[in-house]
């Protein structure tokens, strides 16, 4: 059963205590609609696993629920409601059967960031102090998580959220389906994390090139390059992996003639083509700070997982308690310096001095 057809079938039905009233999206293994309390009246999103998923499918959005419960502290997470299953009869090849439906009742956004960086007008409308903005909410979210033992594996603006009440915007977090829980050890052999779990189109090249890991700080790094290619959303509509690498199946292909021959190649030799991209991009940030930011993405999206983080003093890498204040702290310095910067007079007709 499609997203359509599942959308098609149980709009306008109660699942739970919710009116399904209009179909609104889905993810990779959800059906998203926007939904009526039939007690309350209060609206929700409810995320509705299409009953023919597989297995793997199921456990995910399992997984999705308990990751939700574990989070529901977080302000930059998604707002959690339930998890439940309903029964509902289904017409099918001329019967009707009762079929088990699960869903996740959760907060209704007015928004996703990727409807305002997928269109090339409003992207270049929005001012970068509202871009700033967004990413670190982004950051904020992550941090939560990691500090949760918690990594999301699947950063994009898609699945960035925007929560609008009382004339303010917040960005939530979403779709956790392909987040790990790495308090918990691993439940799949070393080789299934090879590759990561979320949308390739936006992987770091360690899951391109079949060098993934299965630790806690693996998963980091997995998503600090995420939140750098977030950046990059926001300031081109493109992620970072399609601007720096292309063909994400060409590198994949790599990645598999690698392993199969049980070679390891060094991912510091993209070392180049990142910096390229980045410089490129940069054109389009403002120069107050695109020095910094810059240097954020240099950092962030490191082909080598490792360089990613921080340094301290005398070139040691910086160890920390799990969150990111450091990376808070960097987007709050870009946001003074675009606040600064919008304060300064702007002089018509101000002519450049030269040197005599």
């Amino acid at each position: 059963m499609t997203s359509q057809s599942l959308g098609a079938a149980l709009q306008g039905e109660q699942v739970g205590d919710y009116r399904l009233i209009n179909h609104i999206g889905g993810g990779h293994f959800g059906v998203v609609f926007e939904a009526e309390n039939v007690n309350t009246g209060s609206r929700f999103a409810i995320k509705v696993l299409p009953p023919t998923s597989d297995t793997e499918a199921s456990s995910d959005f399992d997984s999705e629920g308990l990751l939700l419960k574990k989070l529901s502290r977080c302000s930059s997470v998604v707002n959690w409601i339930e998890t439940d299953v309903a029964i509902r009869q289904m017409a099918f090849q001329g019967g009707s059967f009762p079929i088990p439906i699960k869903f996740h009742a959760l907060a209704l956004a007015s928004g996703s960031l990727e409807e305002l960086v997928n269109d090339p007008a409003t992207r270049n409308s929005m001012p970068w102090a509202e871009r700033v903005s967004h990413w670190r909410g982004a950051i904020k979210g992550v941090h939560q998580m990691h500090l949760n033992q918690v990594a999301h594996r699947d950063l994009k603006a898609s699945n960035c959220l925007l929560m609008v009440s009382g004339g303010q915007t917040e960005l939530r977090l979403a779709d956790l389906g392909r987040s790990k829980d790495f308090s918990q050890l691993p439940t799949l052999p070393p080789v299934a994390y090879l590759s990561g779990r979320g949308d390739l189109r936006f992987a770091p090249p360690e899951f391109l090139w079949l060098q993934g890991g299965s630790t806690g700080q693996d998963f980091r790094n997995a998503d600090l390059y995420g939140l750098g290619s977030l950046l990059v959303e926001l300031t081109t509509g493109h992620p970072m992996t399609a601007l720096a690498i292309g063909s994400w199946q060409d590198a994949r292909k790599d990645g598999e003639k690698d392993y199969l021959s049980g070679r390891q190649r060094d991912l510091g030799v993209l070392r180049p083509q990142f910096r390229r991209a980045i410089k490129e991009l940069s054109e389009e940030v403002p120069p107050i700070i695109r020095h910094d930011t810059v240097s954020l993405l240099e950092q962030l999206c490191d082909p080598v997982p490792e360089q990613r983080q921080p340094r301290r003093a005398l070139n040691k890498r910086f160890v920390s308690s799990g969150g990111l204040e450091w990376l808070l702290r960097r987007a709050d310095i870009l946001s003074r310096r675009l606040a600064v910067e919008s304060r300064r007079p702007k002089h018509k007709g101000h002519k450049n001095r030269t040197a005599s």
